[in-house]
């Protein structure tokens, strides 16, 4: 019976120290997380504007399109950059 007691005894302090670490592992993510979110992102540097003649009409009308058709028609395509 002693080993019956033994193993209920490493079972629960087991359990229990895998429990406390996960909630440590979830506090300090959550912890990161605001940390991080109190500071703004950074902004991307100017780049100079890419002529108009980079895309044509008729793939700026298709990339609108698919825009709005994902977007719900609440998203706007204000440029296009080729990449």
């Amino acid at each position: 019976m002693s080993n019956i007691g033994l193993g209920l005894e490493l079972m629960v302090v087991g359990m229990t120290s895998v429990f406390l670490i996960l909630v440590i592992v979830i506090l300090l993510g959550k912890l990161m997380i605001s940390v991080t979110n109190r500071f703004p992102a950074e902004q991307p540097s100017e780049k100079p504007a890419a002529s108009a003649a980079a895309v044509g009409s008729e793939t700026r009308s298709i990339i609108e399109a698919a825009v709005k058709e994902l977007t719900g028609g609440k998203g706007t395509v204000k440029e296009i950059v080729k990449l």
